[in-house]
C-alpha cells in the first residue's frame, strides 16, 4: 500500500506521523509535527484537516512546550473558567504523578505508549488502580485543551491503556448508634465545642459545613439550618465554597434539644465577643476559635481525635473519625425507619440510590424479622 504523502511511519513505536509546512510567528514558514497515530490513513486524515485549520488561520504553530511545561500553563488557566480550587488541587496531583515519567517529553511528541509507560511506573511504585486511573482522567482533559488549542493534532491518551480499577465497594467505617452517641456528647458536655459535636452527630453535616456555617443560615426560630456554602482545600490555602449541586444546598431540621443547645452556645459566643471586645474576630461563624476567628477544618479533625482516643474506651465506644458521625447519624436515622428518600435530603446525597449503597447493608436486618414485623402489622391492623 502506498504511503500518504507527508506521512511516515515510526517502525521503532508502531504509530504514524505527518508533517506539514506551516507559518510561524515571523511569517517564517516551518515544519510542524505530529505524531502517535495508529494508521497511515488515520495520520493523512488528520495532515489534511490540519492543513484546513491552517489556511483558514485557526491554528497556532505549535512550540517545543514539553509536557510538564504545558500541564504547567493548564492548570494556571483553570481558576479562570470557574474550576473549584479542591478540583484545580486534584489535577494538579494527579498530573504531577503523569509529568514524574514523560514531563520532559515533547507534547508534539508524546504517545500513548508513553502514557502507558507512565501508568506502569505509577504502578510499580505501588499506586493503586483508582489512583492511576485519576491520573489518567486528567492527562485525557489536559490534551483534549492541548488538542483544541492546536497543540497537539489528536488526544493520544484516548488510545492509552490505564489499568482497570477494581469495582467500587460500600464503604468500611465504624459507626455508633443512637444511644452511645448520647453517651459520648453528655461525656463531653463541657468541651469548648460541645455544641458542634451535637449538631455534627445529629444533623450529618459535614466538616466544612460545620466549620463555614454562618448564623446568618440558622433559624432558631423555626428550628432550620441552611446548608449553602462549606471550606474546601486548594493549591493555595482554604476557600469557601458553594455545594456542587442542588441536594447539597439544603434545609436541615433541628428538634428542639438542638435548638436549646444551639440558643446556649449563641449566649457563649455572645459573652466571649463582649469580653474580648476589639479582639474579637467577627466572621459571624457560629462555630469559631476563642477570639471568632474561623476554625481550621484539620484542626477540627485532630481536636475530635484527641476527645474520641480520651474519652471513647473508658466509654466502650469503638474509636471513630469525625466524618463517621455523618455515617452515624445516617444509619441511625435508616435504623429507626426513616425513609431512605428524607435521609439522602438531610444529608445532601446525590441520589436516594446512593443513600443506600453507602448505608443499607446496616440496618436491613434479616428476613425473619421482616417477616415478623410483616405478620405483627396485619395482625395489629
Amino acid at each position: 500500500m502506498k504511503t500518504p504523502p507527508g506521512v511516515t511511519k515510526d517502525t521503532k513505536r508502531g504509530t504514524w506521523t505527518f508533517v506539514v509546512d506551516a507559518p510561524g510567528p515571523d511569517g517564517k514558514r516551518r515544519q510542524v509535527r505530529r505524531r502517535g497515530f495508529k494508521t497511515g490513513d488515520e495520520a493523512a486524515a488528520a495532515r489534511e484537516a490540519f492543513r484546513a485549520q491552517i489556511k483558514a488561520g485557526n491554528v497556532p504553530v505549535p512550540d517545543n512546550d514539553s509536557v510538564a511545561a504545558f500541564a504547567t500553563a493548564w492548570l494556571a488557566a483553570l481558576p479562570a473558567e470557574g474550576v473549584e480550587p479542591a478540583t484545580v488541587k486534584h489535577y494538579s496531583e494527579a498530573i504531577a504523578r503523569v509529568t514524574a515519567t514523560v514531563g520532559t517529553v515533547r507534547l508534539q511528541d508524546l504517545t500513548a505508549l508513553d502514557l502507558d509507560r507512565a501508568y506502569a511506573a505509577l504502578l510499580d511504585l505501588g499506586r493503586s488502580a483508582r489512583t492511576v486511573r485519576a491520573s489518567h482522567v486528567a492527562a485525557r482533559k489536559m490534551l483534549a485543551e492541548a488538542q483544541r488549542l492546536g497543540k497537539v493534532g489528536r488526544n493520544v491518551a484516548n488510545d492509552a491503556r490505564p489499568p482497570r480499577a477494581k469495582a467500587a465497594r460500600a464503604q468500611t467505617f465504624e459507626t455508633w448508634d443512637y444511644a452511645e452517641t448520647m453517651r459520648f456528647l453528655a461525656a463531653v458536655e463541657d468541651h469548648e465545642h460541645a455544641a458542634l459535636w451535637h449538631i455534627a452527630a445529629l444533623t450529618g453535616l459535614r466538616r466544612g459545613e460545620l466549620v463555614a456555617l454562618r448564623w446568618a443560615d440558622v433559624d432558631l426560630d423555626a428550628g432550620t439550618i441552611t446548608v449553602s456554602r462549606s471550606v474546601g482545600k486548594g493549591l493555595d490555602g482554604l476557600h469557601d465554597k458553594r455545594p456542587k449541586s442542588d441536594a447539597g444546598r439544603r434545609t436541615v431540621e433541628l428538634d428542639d434539644d438542638l435548638v436549646t443547645v444551639l440558643r446556649r452556645h449563641r449566649q457563649v459566643v455572645r459573652e466571649r465577643r463582649i469580653a474580648l471586645g476589639a479582639g474579637w474576630r467577627d466572621l459571624d461563624v457560629v462555630f469559631c476559635e476563642v477570639d471568632g476567628s474561623a476554625i481550621h477544618p484539620d484542626r477540627l479533625s485532630k481536636r475530635w481525635s484527641d476527645l474520641v482516643r480520651r474519652h471513647a474506651p473508658p466509654l466502650g465506644l469503638p474509636t471513630i473519625r469525625l466524618h463517621d458521625l455523618r455515617h452515624s447519624h445516617a444509619t441511625q436515622l435508616l435504623a429507626a425507619s426513616v425513609r431512605p428518600d428524607v435521609v439522602t435530603e438531610r444529608l445532601g446525597h446525590a441520589s436516594v440510590a446512593f443513600t443506600l449503597q453507602q448505608y443499607a447493608h446496616r440496618y436491613a436486618g434479616d428476613q425473619r424479622t421482616g417477616l415478623a414485623r410483616l405478620r405483627e402489622r396485619t395482625v395489629t391492623g
